[in-house]
């Protein structure tokens, strides 16, 4: 059954639809226990209990009007947030088969059978619980369950050592920074923090040990819902069972939304956050991929737009099973980016043992997998390496995860060695991409950082695509608003094209349909003399490059006549006339004022009478009073040109 929920989901990746392609019930796995699984079964001792995913065929429903029934009931599962999350980010407009929970009475029927339920998995049509020889050859036999197979645990490594020497890791003359410029540096977030991007709109889910969140870098992150799948709790510091238990989350939050000025600033400080305790910290102790699978559904119904894990599960699956189709936990994740949930995960610290490759569910054809590469862009030596199974590259990108500054339980700050760690940088960046594009699907998201990194040209299985650069993929360069040009023949032009870099020099500056005469320099220099042969309106089409990025501006350019705009008589006793000709265009607004700039009188355009227009001033201000005699300014705008006119009144 995973299998054909995984092929569901790879070639149907839209909406749920009634059709023969997605049956709404599967033909059992024959076996349904693999043969390794069954042999591990068979040499325990019959008391031995075993932790099993349970797959059912299907979900207690069979024709078209009952699916659509049950569906038109779990809307209010889930948040407003969450539903605006698959209408903007994925191709699902509402919910599908995936949402709908398993069968209750499929659970009843385990449990009387003697199957302790740990968790039940909507998105994969599955529970996980306890369950020895006997009660698990029970469940074989039932006409309901589709296979059998162990839940998958993962262990716990020791923080890497690294032999690499930390270079540059030292505080900047941005001191705000402290020793974490260099990792924020690197992947080029700090330019998006300095343009305003911090993450803010975004709501990030963590999947950890446990969180300190009274720890001064983290005192002041948003976090809207937290949850320990480990003890079945709303305490995610549980520090009076286990110091050291939230001590690696506690890390790994700091370096995405920690800030303490001076010492450290997570990539992106200015998210929100939902915590969710999946793992336990000790090296001796198993964590159960259901953990994930339960917090990934959960997070998705609050609205989660990233999530980011820093563990795998190596136990059980075996290399052949890297192939993004197989392990529980990667199919859980595809299926979270089906949903429009961005999902980074590290690589993995394998590569410097026997395993080597990644682990799940970094794996994932959708999941973005994450190495580590010290400051100056070097690999890791622990960082896990591809390819797939399958043949994919892996990781998808790197960032550093050698000599990470990051917040420490006990208190103060340390510097960490993982791919923990470089896989919260890499979604942290990815928050600031999407608070810059809040419509971006994960799969999108994932192009743009992909082809912002530095190997994107050549890709392999130690660093696959590169270094990301964030400013890069969230493609923010952009050309200022041009106005309408306009230039009265004999008058010249002086313009400068500016972006929101406005000031740096490496910019590109190119226009197409600039009259013949005109001069556009690279820095973005306009000059311009009118002539009488570019009379006329043309459209103008300005383009500026810089580091891999580009973008235009589309401006109208018009070389207009000479003014035919007179007055008089001048000087004058009781009026003025105004003659607005045809050449000057079309009469927007005419104002007096005193030669102090105090503005006397108007007549807006809605009382004018367009082209051709002759108004009268007859010396008095906005009240009717009579003005004093003396010098004024007369301002005339029409839609080509502003004249100016000094007159005297006696």
């Amino acid at each position: 059954m995973i299998r054909i929920l995984a092929i569901i989901l790879l070639t149907s990746l839209g909406q749920f639809a009634w059709s023969q392609n997605i049956p709404l019930k599967i033909i059992p796995k024959q076996p349904k226990i693999s043969t390794r699984f069954e042999e591990k079964i068979n040499q325990s001792s019959g008391n031995l209990s075993f932790n099993i995913w349970v797959f059912f065929t299907d979900k207690g429903i069979f024709d078209e009007p009952a699916y659509k029934q049950t569906l038109s009931g779990l809307a209010g599962y889930f948040s407003e947030r969450a539903i605006n999350r698959r209408q903007n980010r994925s191709d699902l407009k509402g919910l599908d088969f995936y949402d709908i929970p398993v069968y209750h009475r499929y659970t009843e029927q385990l449990e009387q059978i003697g199957l302790k339920i740990a968790t039940q998995s909507r998105w994969l049509n599955a529970v996980s619980g306890q369950a020895d020889r006997s009660i698990i050859e029970k469940i074989s036999q039932l006409p309901f369950v589709a296979e059998i197979r162990p839940v998958a645990t993962a262990i716990r490594k020791p923080i890497p050592d690294e032999s690499f020497k930390i270079h540059d890791n030292t505080p900047s003359a941005d001191s705000i920074y402290g020793f974490s410029y260099t990792q924020l540096n690197q992947i080029n977030a700090i330019k998006m923090h300095k343009l305003g991007y911090t993450g803010k709109g975004v709501l990030i889910a963590l999947f950890d040990t446990g969180f300190r969140v009274t720890h001064p870098a983290l005192d002041s992150i948003k976090v809207i819902a937290q949850y320990d799948f480990i003890n079945n709790d709303i305490t995610v510091d549980d520090s009076e069972i286990a110091i050291s238990e939230p001590d690696h989350g506690t890390k790994t939050l700091s370096a995405i939304g920690g800030y303490a000025s001076g010492e450290l600033i997570g990539a992106a400080y200015g998210a929100e956050y939902i915590l969710g305790k999946t793992e336990k910290n000790y090296t001796e102790d198993t964590t159960e991929e259901n953990n994930w699978v339960e917090a990934a559904e959960w997070v998705d119904s609050i609205g989660a737009d990233i999530i980011s894990s820093s563990l795998g599960y190596l136990d059980w699956y075996t290399y052949q099973d890297l192939d993004g189709e197989t392990a529980v936990i990667t199919i859980a994740a595809d299926i979270a980016v089906q949903r429009g949930i961005a999902v980074f995960n590290s690589a993995g610290n394998e590569r410097d043992d026997p395993f080597y490759y990644i682990i799940p569910p970094a794996d994932g054809k959708y999941v973005m997998a994450v190495g580590a590469v010290n400051s100056l862009g070097d690999i890791a030596a622990f960082s896990s390496a591809g390819p797939t199974f399958d043949g994919r590259i892996k990781p998808d990108i790197v960032a550093m995860g050698v000599g990470v500054r990051v917040a420490d339980y006990g208190g103060g700050y340390v510097n960490s060695n993982g791919t923990s760690f470089s896989a919260p940088l890499a979604a942290g960046a990815a928050a600031l991409i999407l608070e810059a594009h809040p419509d971006w699907s994960p799969m999108e998201l994932r192009e743009a950082m992909i082809k912002s990194a530095d190997r994107y040209a050549n890709p392999d299985n130690l660093y696959g695509y590169g270094l990301i650069d964030t400013y890069k993929a969230a493609n923010i360069f952009r050309i200022n608003p041009i106005a309408p040009i306009a230039v009265v023949v004999g008058d010249s032009l002086n313009l400068q094209v500016t972006t929101i870099e406005g000031d740096d020099t490496n910019i590109v500056f190119t226009a197409i349909g600039l009259p013949s005469s005109a001069i556009f320099t690279s820095d973005g220099k306009l000059s311009y003399l009118g002539k009488e042969e570019d009379i006329g309106t043309r459209k103008v089409m300005f383009m500026a490059s810089y580091n891999g990025m580009a973008d235009t501006a589309e401006a109208l350019f018009s070389v207009i006549p000479k003014s035919d705009m007179t007055l008089g008589p001048n000087p004058f006793r009781d009026s003025v006339n105004i003659y607005i000709g045809p050449n000057s265009g079309n009469a927007q607004n005419i104002s007096i004022h005193e030669v102090n700039g105090e503005k006397v009188w108007e007549i807006t355009a809605d009382k004018l009478n367009g082209m051709g227009a002759v108004v009268t001033w007859h010396g008095i201000n906005h009240l009717g009073q009579k003005t004093a005699p003396g010098v004024y300014l007369i301002v005339v705008r029409t839609d080509r040109l502003t004249e100016k006119f000094k007159v005297l009144m006696k």
